[in-house]
């Protein structure tokens, strides 16, 4: 009796965390969704997230996601691929969902927590995960944490109920959330290797522990079930690729970025002209498949490792730091200047000597881990494994904000574990005892918060320029340009932001400030072909004819084949010389004023045509003579005029075919006879034909 009562005090017990933690975890990301939904980007996902919904578009149509093997991991574009095809694209509703998957992994890590420590450390972690607000920050993004977030959490689940009572369905099933896990974000892949070794090690440890043979049998099914799922993915890579990618590609330029003497400008490139030349450097080469290129990118990175290892320990000490670091790392996006858009957000999220939450939350799961493994807790190992793995990789690859949420369930464990270890000893007055965890904590937090530097409060360049981009193609000019220029403002030579103001510029008829735009771009890259080619065109229109020649062969240096250039050159060289021709001769200048006002006239154009000739430009008289037939196919003195200016530029085939084109306009036309005649004698006769 006494037992049942217990078993329903429990319960009970339980069901009250759980109700307190959904309604704080609902009705937090509840209100931030409110208040972020006035945020410029609320509409317009950018960079990955553009990716991510671009993909989720076509797959909802039913078409393939993209013609190659994929990029970045596929499951969250089929995520929300799945939730257009039901509801159409609601950006509103998919973060609805979201939000309501992060209350969910609210919920399983309470229950996480229960298993590896007690009820009290699981309610104290997920109440703090529920108020977290870099996971809530991210539960408001096309972005795929909150799916890798929740899928680890089911995976630690199903992990510790196959430890707990080993059998192949268990054992199929984290095989299956392993796959799905790395199908939203294939750094838990190393997990694969890690979880049989650590499951043989807590077996050893047990009493009834499965033999060798039906271990053998566990780690063959968990294989099975990751392979279950990855193979699919890797056999629609092979079919539209014909190339082994397993998942995806972007592992190789992940990680040449991420390694060198030049990491942080590296890790700083964003899409536009410099991404773009680092993408086209193995096709340049001659590699053309995507795994090719993935493999070219990390044989570059391991020979930079090679050649200079104790660089590359000095930048995994870096890195280190990095990831221990409190402040809140960017990637795509800055998450400092979104407070500005969500009081709530901006209570979660701060900087004041503190970076709040990480620069606190790590410190306190630093001390919940030495507390655990000088306790012996049975639980500790799990989610010591899932961290120290996450974070070798986060290593290996990049450090920033986005990625580092994979840890943070496993981490607010230890932080709660930490806390409520501390708070026991204080509140017992075992002073002595608190003097070490103390001191230790102390330090923590000063080497977490070294350094954090203030909180920005502009969005970077390039959020400012895809934002505007976008805006651009549904014709809003005029936002457009004021999110261009702050990017200006922040950045005066970006090469995409001077880019698209200079064309702004142009169609608001301000010649000038497109120029200084198209400038500025070759300040930094002065080989950039559009810049030598918008600045061409302009100095056209603005008669500038040897400034845009400069321009045209700037472009043609570096590629001879430009038709623009070619014949934008073509078209700049004969306007100087109609310019010339103007100048010095009278009678070209006249015909030039007439045509201003009557600019289609065909006698003028004849005219025009048989000025060039009679001055020696004949090359100039060929357009104007051409454009006459073009509109009078018979006039019988522009056929004779081609004729003559085609003879003097040394075309006789196509100098005789105008003449008797002449003579069959008129046949009585004695200008076309005589230079038939003359152009029949010419091999003995060097007299000009006369008109």
């Amino acid at each position: 009796m006494q037992k049942a009562k217990c078993v329903k005090a429990r319960r009970s017990n339980i069901l009250v965390h759980l109700l307190i933690l959904l309604a704080v975890s609902l009705v937090v990301r509840l209100v931030y969704l409110q208040q972020i939904s006035s945020n410029p980007y609320f509409h317009y996902p950018i960079v990955d997230a553009q990716t991510y919904d671009e993909m989720a578009v076509r797959i909802a149509a039913g078409e393939e996601p993209v013609p190659a093997p994929f990029y970045q991991p596929p499951l969250y574009p089929y995520f929300l691929g799945l939730l257009y095809a039901l509801f159409g694209r609601d950006l509103y509703l998919v973060r609805l969902v979201q939000m309501a998957m992060g209350a969910a992994s609210v919920w399983l890590l309470y229950l996480l927590g229960g298993k590896l420590f007690d009820r009290r450390v699981g309610f104290a972690a997920a109440l703090a995960f529920s108020l977290y607000g870099t996971m809530l920050f991210y539960e408001g993004e096309i972005l795929a944490p909150v799916l890798v977030v929740f899928l680890n959490l089911l995976l630690a689940l199903a992990v510790i109920a196959a430890l707990k009572k080993p059998s192949l369905p268990r054992a199929l099933a984290c095989g299956v959330l392993l796959g799905l896990s790395a199908l939203a974000m294939s750094v838990v892949l190393p997990l694969a290797l890690v979880i049989p070794f650590y499951a043989w090690r807590q077996w050893r440890k047990k009493t009834g522990r499965p033999g060798p043979w039906r271990r053998l049998a566990l780690a063959s099914v968990f294989a099975a079930g990751l392979l279950l799922v990855i193979a699919p993915v890797t056999w629609r890579n092979w079919r539209v690729g014909r190339e082994f990618v397993p998942i995806s590609t972007n592992a190789g330029i992940n990680f040449y970025l991420s390694n060198g003497k030049d990491y942080e400008r590296k890790v700083a490139i964003r899409p536009g002209y410099e991404w773009d030349e680092l993408l086209n450097e193995p096709i340049r080469l001659g590699i053309h498949k995507a795994g090719g290129q993935s493999a070219y990118f990390m044989n570059k990175a391991l020979g930079l490792i090679a050649a200079d290892p104790l660089g590359y320990a000095q930048l995994l000490l870096r890195k280190l730091y990095l990831f221990a670091n409190g402040n809140e790392i960017m990637r795509d996006q800055d998450i400092y200047p979104f407070r500005q858009y969500s009081p709530l957000l901006s209570l979660l999220v701060w900087k004041k000597g503190l970076a709040f939450p990480f620069g606190l939350l790590l410190p306190l799961a630093l001390l919940g881990m030495a507390l655990a493994l000088l306790r012996r807790v049975p639980g500790v190992g799990l989610p010591l494994v899932f961290v120290l793995v996450h974070a070798a990789v986060l290593l290996a690859f990049f450090v920033t904000s986005r990625y580092r949420l994979n840890v943070l369930p496993f981490l607010a464990l230890f932080a709660a574990y930490g806390t409520l270890g501390l708070w026991d000893v204080l509140r017992q007055r075992r002073w002595l005892q608190a003097i070490l965890p103390l001191a230790g904590l102390s330090a923590l937090l000063l080497f977490c918060n070294w350094r954090v530097g203030p909180m920005s409060r502009d969005f970077s360049v390039d959020s400012y320029y895809n934002l505007a981009t976008k805006l651009l193609k549904e014709g809003d000019t005029e936002r457009a340009k004021g999110w261009l220029l702050k990017a200006s403002e922040l950045d005066p030579l970006n090469p995409e932001v001077n880019g698209n103001l200079g064309v702004i510029y142009e169609q608001e008829k301000q010649a000038q400030e497109a120029k200084k735009c198209y400038l500025r771009i070759l300040e930094r890259y002065p080989a950039d072909v559009q810049a030598h080619l918008h600045l061409a065109d302009l100095c056209l229109r603005l008669g500038e004819l040897e400034k845009a020649g400069q321009h045209y062969e700037q472009v043609l240096r570096v590629e001879p084949e430009n038709e623009s250039a070619l014949r934008g050159a073509q078209f700049a060289r004969g306007l100087g010389r109609q310019r010339d021709a103007a100048a010095r001769f009278p009678l070209v200048r006249g015909i030039l004023e007439q045509l201003g006002a009557k600019p289609d006239d065909p006698a003028l154009l004849n005219d025009l045509g048989a000025a060039y000739v009679t001055i020696g430009y004949p090359d100039m008289a060929i357009e104007p003579l051409r454009l006459v037939i073009a509109a009078k196919r018979f006039l019988p003195s522009a056929h004779n005029n081609l004729g003559i200016a085609l003879l003097q530029l040394g075309d006789r085939k196509g100098a005789k075919r105008e003449f008797l084109a002449a003579l069959a306009a008129d046949a009585s036309d004695d200008n076309a006879k005589r230079n038939l005649a003359i152009l029949a004698q010419l091999e003995k006769d060097n007299h000009a034909p006369r008109q």
